[in-house]
């Protein structure tokens, strides 16, 4: 099909994946004023963080896919939020940064300015020696003099070789499962203190816990699609684009039973997506890409969700978890639901990051372990129902020297989003937002202003 004088006046981009990432990618190139269509295999937006049904008992519930926990220092994140017109203050509950566990062990900021909003914390913490105090403190610093930078890539784990045993159990390890979703010997050393860095080196805000009130599909998702189709902008959902060909100057984007042309492609998709649909492009260059790609290893993420009668509490709307597989003690951060919703009374959400080792007997098992982990640690009942939700591939694996490609690709007008593209950051929401700006910006230095 030829493509008219008309059609090509306003350079048009193919954003294909409706995550996080695409949408931002896509509302960066609408503000820019170039025409955009987003394609996506699912029916809804928002990829790997969005709402969906949950049965829990003899109700439906709209809960994540997986529960999220955000920090301040997610500027771009929020930035985008804005964008779309979220009320940032009313959607996410800000904590200043804070761990407890259950046995009342906790370590809480205050609400003093950087960098004294800290040390209130370690002077004031509960169930910390001075020694751990101490090492605490000089850990920051040092690292503070060497720019939070790594001369040579490590796992995480040798950044606290000499630390107390019980700081690293309580405070690095939950740190490094929360930001990079991966244990420490497994996690980048470099990529985990780059979070760190943002988290713990700047403004007091920065530290703060964001705590997403409703689900990320009003959080962000909905909103975002909604921007984009009063700028113009196509949704194309439940249309899996299966190859991509260079077309006179541009692209050809070819799905089922349909195809359409734009001037250049964004892949905001995870990285073996990503690698199949390059497959697909006839260009020697693009191999080395592919081989990387396919490469990337993933971890999975689990979320139980536990229902209760609407009267159970916890002490405050997140909680730290000592987990220890060993003895099925899975769950690691535990989420009051009922204290982020009122429609939610009586909901708790347990995570699970690195959740490839859950118990034999699948879901029912591990929500079961889960449920006896509460009983134990919180004295909480028997639960009336629960559910279990993993993603498979949720997150990429951090490794010491990790690679992946860059934003632009050969043979040209072909970018890279989401955790596929190169980031010092992880595969949070924070680092797939971050690669669909980039990869928008870098598109528009290419075409040109419209």
């Amino acid at each position: 099909m030829a493509r008219g004088h008309a059609e090509r006046a306003v350079k048009r981009v193919a954003v294909i994946g409706a995550g996080w990432s695409g949408l931002a990618c896509a509302l960066e190139l609408t503000r820019r004023g170039f025409a955009v269509t987003v394609y996506d295999a699912a029916p809804k937006v928002g990829g790997r963080a969005r709402a969906v049904s949950v049965r829990l008992g003899d109700r439906d519930f709209e809960l994540d896919n997986g529960q999220h926990l955000l920090i301040g220092a997610y500027s771009e994140t929020l930035r985008v939020m804005a964008q779309a017109g979220v009320d940032r203050e009313r959607t996410l509950l800000r904590l200043p940064f804070h761990i407890c566990y259950p046995d009342r062990w906790s370590l809480r900021a205050s609400r003093l300015p950087a960098p004294w909003h800290l040390a209130t914390a370690l002077l004031t913490a509960r169930g910390l020696s001075w020694d751990a105090r101490r090492h605490t403190a000089t850990f920051v610093r040092r690292w503070q003099r060497h720019d939070w930078r790594l001369a040579d890539d490590a796992t995480a784990d040798t950044l606290f070789a000499d630390a107390p045993p019980d700081i690293v159990r309580r405070l690095w390890r939950p740190l490094c499962l929360a930001a990079l979703n991966v244990e420490p010997t497994q996690a980048s050393a470099r990529v985990l203190l780059a979070v760190l860095r943002d988290a713990l080196a700047g403004a007091a805000a920065a530290s703060d816990l964001l705590v997403p009130r409703s689900d990320l599909t009003r959080a962000f998702a909905a909103p975002a699609q909604q921007l984009l189709q009063r700028r113009g902008a196509e949704l194309r959902l439940r249309s899996p684009v299966q190859r991509l060909s260079t077309d006179a100057g541009g692209w050809r984007i070819d799905g089922r039973d349909s195809h359409s042309f734009a001037d250049a492609v964004v892949l905001a998709l995870p990285p073996r997506r990503a690698a199949a649909l390059l497959g697909s492009v006839q260009c020697a260059e693009l191999a080395s890409t592919v081989a990387v790609l396919t490469s990337i290893a993933m971890a999975p993420i689990a979320t139980v969700y536990l229902r209760f009668p609407t009267r159970v509490r916890l002490p405050g709307p997140v909680l730290a978890l000592l987990d220890d597989r060993s003895v099925e003690r899975y769950g690691q951060w535990v989420f009051d639901r009922g204290q982020l919703d009122p429609a939610h009374a009586g909901v708790l959400g347990v995570v699970i990051s690195a959740a490839d080792q859950a118990p034999a007997g699948g879901p029912a098992s591990l929500a079961a372990a889960v449920a006896a982990q509460l009983t134990a640690d919180l004295g909480l009942p028997a639960p009336l129902a629960s559910a279990v939700l993993t993603e498979k591939r949720a997150t990429i694996v951090p490794r010491p020297g990790l690679q992946r490609p860059p934003t632009r690709l050969p043979p040209g007008a072909l970018y890279l989003a989401g955790d596929s593209a190169a980031s010092e950051y992880p595969s949070t929401l924070e680092g797939s937002v971050r690669a669909g700006v980039a990869a928008a910006a870098a598109a528009s230095a290419d075409l040109g202003l419209p």
